[in-house]
């Protein structure tokens, strides 16, 4: 049978933000009910990436790995929110699957991302500590972790199930905690298991694989569907540059949006739409006239966006597993122009939030011209 080992915090220790739930309703615990594997969870809540007698690596110093094929880890939500700097941070999480990896050589590791933190007033990502970084950085930093040490990892950012909107449904402690109701621990656990999925038919496929490219009269393949490529925004990493960004935001998203509707169009008959940036984008200079435009640009882009989901909630193209309609995005407002990060982090997190909201959509309209 195949072995699973657990590190994490809190959240895998089974706190739901009101008590303990019993271990078979833990997200490591489901996860192997789930793939038929047996799962020794060694979580212990309030740890993260550091070098305290229970944190990551200390925990893995005195744990027994041999014998396990594979490890899940999951800290960072209390490094966010009780912070050091994020470079210590990150050579504390890099000493942890250092010393995982020459307990087992053989050990496949997924380090999961730590899911949303409300705790110390946090609304979005990119909310700073008082070490002065954001959720949006610890993720990033992770996954550079994750490449330097040879890991797979599970990102909740481009589909997230726990947001600020809806922590008060999702989590046992509410907009005000980060502790996941037994019901989302479940949803947690499936997402897992299905990147564990992922992780073992890759590991099971040959290492001279068939042409896939060459034809079998045994085995016709299916034809070639042309689905729609997701939306990638570039992000604001100069303030200077304020307005192209912006501009080059509004055209990338209004292009999607467009091509979104002639799909729909085509599929479900809808009338024919076609949607058009309005304002002209001033100079970089930061100036009321530049102030005022990326204000309105965020105004209307949220209109379209939500126009076109409310024509997909219409038109039944929602989540084919649960029928869920997809909700409204609502963007943060960009109002005080000033040279400094919480702007930049403001107008990023807005493309973030737009490009999450349109590649929903995307995935769901993909699935239907797959035949899924």
């Amino acid at each position: 049978m195949t072995k699973l080992i657990a590190f994490g915090d809190s959240i895998f220790a089974g706190w739901d933000g009101k008590e303990n739930v019993s271990a078979n309703q833990r997200i490591p615990e489901i996860i192997g009910q789930l793939l038929g594997w047996q799962v020794t969870n060694v979580a212990i809540g309030g740890t993260k990436y550091d070098d305290s007698s229970n944190g990551f690596t200390a925990t893995v110093n005195k744990t027994d790995v041999s014998g396990f094929d594979y490890a899940l880890v999951s800290y960072g939500v209390n490094n966010f929110s009780w912070p050091t700097a994020l470079a210590i941070v990150k050579q504390n999480a890099v000493n942890g699957f250092e010393a995982l990896k020459r307990k087992n050589p053989n050990l496949k590791i997924l380090l999961e991302l730590p899911t949303e933190d409300f705790r110390q007033g946090s609304k979005t990502l990119f909310d700073v500590n008082t070490s002065f970084w954001n959720q949006n950085q610890l993720d990033d930093m992770l996954i550079e972790v994750a490449k330097q040490e040879g890991l797979d990892y599970y990102d909740w950012r481009p589909d997230p199930l726990i947001t600020y909107e809806n922590a008060n449904q999702t989590l046992g402690d509410g907009n005000t905690g980060v502790h996941p109701t037994p019901e989302t621990m479940r949803a947690i656990a499936q997402r897992l298991a299905n990147k564990f999925k992922q992780m073992t038919t890759e590991q099971s496929q040959p290492d001279n694989p068939s042409d896939p490219n060459k034809p079998d009269d045994n085995n016709p393949q299916p034809p070639v569907v042309k689905t729609i490529d997701g939306l990638k925004v570039d992000r604001l990493t100069d303030l200077f540059g304020i307005g192209t960004n912006v501009s080059n935001g509004v055209n990338q998203t209004i292009n999607k949006i467009n091509e979104l509707y002639s799909q729909i169009n085509r599929i479900m008959g809808t009338n024919s739409k076609q949607v058009q940036a309005t304002l002209s984008a001033p100079d970089n200079s930061l100036t009321r006239p530049l102030r005022n435009y990326v204000l309105l640009s965020f105004f209307n882009l949220e209109g379209a966006v939500n126009d076109l989901v409310s024509l997909c909630n219409e038109n039944w193209l929602c989540d084919p597993k649960t029928g869920a309609k997809t909700e409204l995005v609502k963007l943060l407002r960009v109002e005080k122009l000033t040279t400094d990060s919480h702007y930049e982090d403001t107008v990023n997190y807005n493309w973030y939030l737009i490009e999450n909201k349109l590649n929903t959509l995307i995935g769901y309209i993909n699935k239907i011209l797959k035949g899924e």
